[in-house]
């Protein structure tokens, strides 16, 4: 009978164990939510901030202390998804820097270029060109490369499935895909204007191109109005993507 009871005090023993084991988990993993996304809101916005440079590389000690196990896996991987974006974009700028593409309808450049058969704007526009379809790719291999990557991070399934999901959805509603379409469409326009300089009389007055033919002036005013208008569209993208940004803090 001793036995019987011992072996009944046991069990009841375990069973008691088992559940405040359980419980104190699902305490810890609550708080550990809960740090998540306080952990995740000052990242983020430090990100935010760090990346309105850009200038210079972009760089954020990922890392936190305060999280553990799925959840320092899960902030990590995607902080370093911001960041790798975030870079390619800045990387991006700088090169179009580089290869002066903001001085691209500087008169007195122009005029000057035009005593050198263009030979720095046709190399500006070339330069262009490249770094734009450089940027499409890297833009779409990061894409790709961070869903491959979700997929075998090895953390629970609840906290996974819905980050691959949001990955899949920005792979085909890509943002900065849709913003690098407008600057092509900029570069066709510039490339268009370009062809009239090149190909027609013109000359420099109180800051001005001031061509001999009407015709041709409409031909420039107009193009010059679609990239006013492109610029535009630029600006509302990027507030849009701004705004996807802070969504994530």
């Amino acid at each position: 009978m001793r036995r019987i009871i011992s072996l009944v005090v046991v069990i009841v023993l375990a069973i008691a164990a088992y559940f405040a084991y359980e419980h104190y988990q699902l305490k810890k993993n609550e708080a550990q939510r809960q740090m998540f996304d306080v952990v995740m809101t000052e990242k983020m916005q430090t990100l935010y901030e760090v990346a309105q440079d850009w200038s210079k590389p972009v760089t954020m000690d990922i890392h936190d202390a305060r999280l553990s196990g799925d959840y320092r896996v899960l902030s990590e991987f995607v902080l370093n998804y911001w960041l790798k974006n975030i870079e390619t974009r800045n990387t991006y700028l700088r090169d179009l820097e580089a290869a002066k593409w903001n001085h691209f309808l500087d008169v007195n450049r122009l005029d000057a270029d035009r005593k050198q058969k263009f030979v720095e704007t046709e190399q500006m526009l070339q330069a262009v060109r490249r770094i734009m379809t450089q940027y499409q790719r890297q833009n779409l291999a990061d894409k790709q490369d961070a869903l491959a990557k979700v997929k075998t991070l090895g953390i629970d399934h609840a906290l996974q499935q819905p980050l691959e999901e949001k990955l899949e959805k920005n792979l085909k509603l890509d943002q900065e895909s849709a913003l690098i379409l407008l600057e092509l469409q900029i570069l066709d326009k510039a490339e268009q204007m370009f062809a009239l300089l090149k190909n027609n009389e013109w000359h420099k007055e109180n800051g001005q191109i001031m061509f001999q033919k009407d015709a041709q002036v409409k031909q420039f005013n107009a193009l010059y109005q679609d990239v006013l208008k492109l610029n535009k569209d630029i600006e509302q993208k990027k507030k849009q993507n701004a705004e996807e940004i802070e969504e994530e803090i």
